[in-house]
């Protein structure tokens, strides 16, 4: 796991964007599920300032992997052909979606017939940014990161992580006791179900083929013997995150417990952030 610290600032991004980006999906669900009150949406609209700020400090943390941050615009040369200009761009548009929606939301210029389609587009955004983020990391280069799986587990956490801070934000409003009287909380275990199955099972499933891998200086049975802590951990973190996040749905200490899906997800998806760096086995070296 020593290796996996020198990817620390690009560990914090993969964990906090998508799981930002996710808490629109949780809004949208919200939204085409329950009839809040003009209170309510005018409290929901100001603490999605919540998933917006984690965005934009993943963001920031990912300017520190940059050997010069000066060099960040040149990422842009890159649109269509390159995996991470491609991932950038579908940060941005997400990001700039998302903050329309907030401004117009807060200052009370987004019409009742507008917010829900809106929401979606945003929410669609979400999970497109959150699937390229983790494209980003299927190279032909890195043989163990060369798996459809990648961005898989980064829609799992994406809506494991969201869920999580979209119930926060609706508790903080106090609107999650209405949004769970209706569907909402129906359409929420399945959100929260697929998020977690997609993303511990794609994350387990990948780790666990790196070990058929290896090169002229790395097993990488080795790697993931080294590990395998770290996988369970993540796993029964993230499992956890999305219990909790259900009951607090359901009406159990909804500020406890949303609060600690938040904590919970956000330390599954960082270690199994870590491990992905860890078990990184080159193809430059490779052989069968």
């Amino acid at each position: 796991m020593e290796a996996a610290l020198n990817e620390l600032p690009l560990a914090l991004f993969t964990t906090l964007a998508p799981m930002g980006a996710g808490a629109f999906v949780a809004l949208a669900c919200a939204l085409f599920t329950t009839t809040f009150s003009d209170e309510q949406l005018r409290k929901i609209d100001r603490f999605m300032a919540i998933p917006l700020i984690v965005v934009l400090v993943g963001f920031v943390a990912s300017f520190f992997h940059l050997a010069s941050p000066l060099h960040a615009p040149l990422v842009f040369a890159g649109v269509g052909s390159s995996p991470l200009s491609n991932e950038i761009v579908a940060g941005c548009i997400f990001t700039v979606l998302a903050v329309v929606y907030w401004i117009m939301g807060v200052t009370g210029k987004l019409p009742a017939s507008a917010r829900k389609g809106f929401a979606a587009v945003v929410a669609v955004a979400a999970i497109v940014f959150a699937c390229f983020t983790g494209l980003a990391y299927v190279m032909d280069t890195i043989a163990s990161w060369n798996s459809p799986l990648v961005p898989v587990q980064f829609a799992g956490f994406a809506l494991t992580g969201g869920m999580a801070l979209g119930a926060l934000v609706l508790t903080l409003a106090g609107a999650l006791d209405d949004a769970a009287k209706g569907s909402f909380k129906t359409v929420a275990l399945a959100v929260v179900a697929a998020g977690v199955v997609l993303a511990v099972a794609a994350f387990c499933a990948h780790v666990m083929g790196v070990s058929g891998l290896s090169n002229a200086l790395e097993n990488g049975a080795d790697l993931v013997s080294g590990v395998t802590s770290f996988v369970v951990l993540a796993a029964v973190l993230l499992a956890a995150s999305g219990v909790a996040t259900v009951l607090a749905v359901r009406g159990m200490s909804p500020m406890a417990l949303s609060l600690a899906a938040v904590v919970l997800a956000v330390a599954g998806i960082f270690v199994a952030r870590l491990v992905f760096y860890a078990v990184q086995l080159s193809v430059g070296l490779y052989v069968m």
